[in-house]
């Protein structure tokens, strides 16, 4: 399913890389994930999180407080497919892995290839969950072959709906999450004077129709050293003036309401 970042042909697979027939090669890292990032499209030395702030988000994700959302994605991806299928999945910037681990509990059998611009993230991610493949790339030029996924999930990433049509089949299903208009309001509330909404809204996309929206809300509640860890996985993260994680331990954490939408759509 990979493909060569340089001339787009299809990536063959040995022991030790990944190569095309035009001797482009890309070796494999010891935790099984390969670099398709090439330096001419990257806008940093290291873009996307760090490795501090995929630790931050491992620790979050792992304590169970949005296991609520990897179990509604399971749920929907198991409503849509029938157990006798054998489905290619794409994880359109996968993170560490978290709802990667999660698909495990689908009644389907499927291939997973997932990629994400932070390689710390994509280390992670190839070295707990070997049932997927995974690549450090870009959502707006992805890896990955046109038309050969019968599904891809975005959770929070960057929607690029040309990228994300050319990958899926005919007929495939784009799950897309984002979220809801009070999610993580608790922590919005401790750290600013005035605070929003997220805006709600029903986007078409070019290509795709629309099919359902489901809404998945919670309540938690987080000590001041998990806040922090919820903290520096959020965008907040980057527009937050110096002081922000002291303010969270000081106060000793926060109660707040999670809310993702998981916008469904197929291919047309």
């Amino acid at each position: 399913m990979f493909i060569c970042p340089i001339c787009k042909e299809q990536l063959n697979k040995n022991e030790k890389s990944y190569y095309c027939i035009n001797n482009h090669s890309f070796d494999i890292a010891k935790q099984g994930y390969v670099n398709l990032l090439p330096v001419n499209k990257k806008h940093s030395d290291n873009p996307g999180d760090s490795k501090d702030m995929v630790l931050s988000r491992r620790a979050f994700l792992e304590s169970g407080n949005y296991d609520c959302f990897a179990e509604k994605l399971v749920d929907i991806i198991n409503s849509n497919f029938t157990n006798s299928q054998k489905i290619s999945i794409i994880d359109i910037g996968c993170g560490e892995g978290y709802y990667d681990g999660f698909l495990e509990k689908l009644k389907t059998n499927y291939d997973l290839f997932g990629f994400d611009i932070s390689k710390e993230a994509v280390r992670f991610a190839s070295a707990k969950y070997k049932k997927g493949n995974f690549a450090v790339g870009s959502c707006f030029n992805m890896p990955v072959a046109s038309e050969c996924f019968d599904l891809a999930i975005n959770i929070f990433a960057p929607m690029v709906e040309s990228e994300t049509a050319r990958v899926l089949k005919n007929g495939g299903y784009l799950i897309y999450a984002v979220p809801g208009k009070n999610h993580l309001m608790g922590l919005k509330e401790l750290l600013y004077e005035n605070v929003y909404e997220n805006a709600e809204k029903h986007t078409e996309y070019a290509g795709f129709e629309f099919l359902e929206r489901y809404t998945v809300k919670n309540e938690i509640t987080v000590d001041g050293e998990m806040g922090v860890n919820l903290f520096k996985m959020t965008p907040y993260y980057f527009k937050t003036e110096l002081g922000a994680e002291d303010k969270i331990r000081k106060n000793g954490g926060f109660t707040t309401e999670i809310h993702f939408d998981f916008l469904v759509y197929r291919k047309i």
